[in-house]
């Protein structure tokens, strides 16, 4: 059988995942029918339901070195010494904006010991926002849907510019 793998986000023990859950001071979210479960050294902090997102968004980096926050708290330093400002690069995470009460939300996730494909890291990217996007988030808790839709994702050999159409039409069905 071959791993359900797409970037960050990961098939593990009946649950779809992004983050390491396997380490014990670790942050990740699962991907339930009730919503986005963001968890904090195994414990639940927060579960966002599906009906709540407006968007959804992925930041993430290929290896572990790009998601620290110590070395994103050393680059903000080095650049406010010449002035700059850093867009991206730091710790990897979900955000969103939520409705009912309107909100940002933002929930940071540990990058596990492997590295992340910059490919997949960018179809992980379209498949939340194109699912959120087409009014069909509660799928995302759908372990089977997910399964069958990063399969189909996993095979597509498309440019960056076709991508997010492409995964947008396999999203809509």
């Amino acid at each position: 059988m071959t791993a359900l793998v797409l970037g960050p986000l990961e098939y593990i023990a009946g649950e779809w995942i992004i983050g390491d859950a396997t380490a014990r001071e670790g942050k990740h979210l699962r991907f339930q029918q009730q919503g986005l479960s963001h968890r904090v050294k195994g414990a639940e902090v927060q579960i966002v339901p599906w009906s709540r997102l407006m968007d959804l968004r992925l930041s993430a980096q290929a290896g572990r070195r790009g998601n620290s926050r110590a070395l994103a708290a050393f680059t903000d330093l080095a650049l406010a010494l010449t002035g700059a400002s850093r867009h991206g690069g730091a710790e990897a995470c979900l955000a969103a904006t939520l409705r009912k009460p309107y909100e940002d939300w933002v929930a940071h996730f540990s990058h596990p010991p492997r590295k992340y494909r910059t490919s997949e890291i960018r179809q992980a990217e379209a498949l939340l926002e194109q699912t959120v996007e087409c009014g069909r988030a509660a799928q995302l808790g759908e372990p089977r849907w997910m399964a069958e839709t990063v399969g189909k994702i996993a095979g597509l050999m498309v440019g960056s510019r076709d991508m997010k159409a492409a995964i947008g039409e396999i999203v809509r069905g």
